[in-house]
């Protein structure tokens, strides 16, 4: 039987996985780490966390795998987006990376929006004028580091640094690079005219594949670190959120999922880009080549919750069961408590990178639990926001495949179900990144012919369904306009001004 290793790289951990092509995992190897998160927005993270992760994960996987005689097929990648990585012509990191989450470059999205309008941009990229994404921050290090700039061979994100690692090539897909601000979301290509207008010349990006390419292959000194074979074909699966989108049967009009992570994501597949009138969702590159997806995300999700759990409970490995316990005794509503989730801004459907996260409503009969509930209501409600506004693009959709750590609590999942009025459907491996890219390579060197083929291979089993109840959907239905009416309140007050023009 043919095996793949896949590595998994995540805003907390990377993780390497070894599959089988039946999609049973038969060794798993991972290590955490921590972005920095700084007073003044910026978040960055040490590209070296993820080189050290890396070696110390393949090594792991090297042993296992020499040690039972197993031949891999390929290394599959897939991990976090907009994150970028200065790096210079012998592969060394000139700065941390600076993170998605990061901030600093208002000023640079204020200048792009004199060049060219919201409404244009967004049908270009399929993208927003926001912090989030990559153009900004090259022009904030253009602008405000110039010798590092310019001593910059490439611009890269964390995948890319990966993939450099493991073949020694600079390269991208589209899954990625339509992250960036920079490529044209309809013909999959680096937009000239968006290069020109941040200033970024297309020599300082990495060269630009479909998703499931294998432009490269193991080098022989990361097989002396590693123990895993010199020349393994490696493929370029593409963003964690795309495979997600695999692994979770969208590959259909119709088909939508909600991947709860560290943020959380929504996704409906499209034959086509879709855009809303209001440039509150985003159009991306499908890991399926020609194909898109319409997502919208939540920057801080799951990590709130973990935020939450270090914070206000006792150290320990049963701190989470307290909490999860302790909330579920909640009822719902929190006993009054509502919480927005925007600890680190607002992406989707609010848009305000300055928004803040907030508990309303505490009295001093709140106690632990409530707070511990009103952040898994907070997450469920802006989730069902987000469902709402892709629902507006794409056909109806009657089901939501969840994923995520957050979906092993089986209550979160019925409040999934009710606040968003649609079934919810959970799948026993919740490592649904991991099986996209696996998916992505398994068909890239011929396991499977197609996506189908590899999902009904890969994920046989049945899900676990969670029905909405009537009741409770009437009473989440008040939150959410409570949820809404809260947000457009706080806009009133100084520090939740949108630095984005309206549409």
């Amino acid at each position: 039987m043919d095996h793949i290793l896949v590595i998994d790289v995540g805003t907390s951990s990377l993780k390497a996985m070894l599959y089988d092509s039946a999609g049973n995992m038969l060794n798993r190897a991972s290590q955490e780490y921590h972005s920095e998160f700084f007073s003044d927005n910026h978040v960055e993270q040490d590209p070296l966390t993820w080189k050290t992760a890396l070696l110390s994960t393949l090594k792991k996987s090297g042993e296992f795998i020499h040690a039972r005689n197993i031949r891999i097929a390929a290394i599959a990648v897939t991990s976090q987006r907009a994150s970028v990585i200065p790096i210079d012509d012998q592969g060394e990191c000139l700065h941390n990376a600076i993170m998605w989450q990061d901030k600093r470059s208002r000023a640079q999205c204020g200048r792009l929006l004199e060049q060219l309008s919201l409404r244009d941009m967004y049908c270009r990229t399929g993208l927003r004028i926001d912090p989030y994404f990559s153009a900004p921050k090259m022009m904030w290090l253009r602008d405000e580091r110039p010798e590092l700039y310019d001593k910059a061979h490439k611009l890269i994100g964390v995948q890319d640094y990966v993939a450099y690692l493991l073949t020694g090539l600079f390269m991208t897909d589209w899954t990625q690079a339509c992250r960036t601000m920079l490529m044209n979301i309809n013909t999959f290509s680096w937009d000239e005219e968006m290069l020109a207008i941040a200033g970024i010349p297309k020599a300082k990006l990495p060269e630009l594949y479909p998703p499931a390419s294998q432009p490269g292959a193991l080098t022989s000194a990361m097989a002396s670190a590693t123990g895993l074979p010199s020349g393994t074909p490696v493929v370029v699966s593409g963003g964690d959120q795309q495979c997600a989108a695999l692994a979770l049967n969208i590959l259909q009009p119709g088909d939508a999922a909600a991947n709860t992570g560290t943020g959380s994501f929504v996704i409906a597949y499209a034959e086509q880009p879709m855009f809303d009138d209001e440039c509150r969702t985003l159009c991306s590159a499908s890991a399926v080549t020609g194909k898109w997806i319409a997502e919208a995300g939540i920057y801080n999700t799951g990590s709130v919750y973990r935020w939450f759990r270090e914070q206000f409970y006792p150290a320990g490995e049963h701190a989470f069961d307290l909490m999860n316990e302790e909330a579920s005794k909640s009822p719902i509503g929190a006993n009054g408590v509502m919480m927005l989730p925007h600890f680190e801004g607002s992406a989707a459907p609010y848009w305000n990178p300055l928004a803040k996260g907030l508990f309303f409503n505490l009295t001093l009969g709140t106690v632990r639990g409530d707070l511990s509930r009103a952040i898994l209501e907070g997450i469920a409600l802006e989730i069902a926001h987000d469902l709402s506004l892709i629902e507006h693009l794409v056909k109806s959709i009657s089901e939501v495949n969840v994923a995520g750590g957050l979906v092993t609590l089986d209550f979160f999942n019925q409040m999934q179900a009710d606040a968003f009025n649609k079934t919810v459907n959970r799948y026993d491996n919740s490592e649904a990144s991991s099986l996209g890219a696996l998916m992505s390579a398994a068909v890239k060197v011929g396991i499977y012919q197609n996506h189908t083929e590899a999902y009904k291979a890969i994920c046989p089993a049945k899900p676990v369904s969670f029905k909405p109840d009537p009741a409770s959907v009437a009473k989440y239905r008040t939150l959410f306009e409570r949820k809404n009416d809260l947000y457009q309140a706080l806009c009133h007050f100084k520090g939740y001004e949108s630095v984005c023009e309206p549409v």
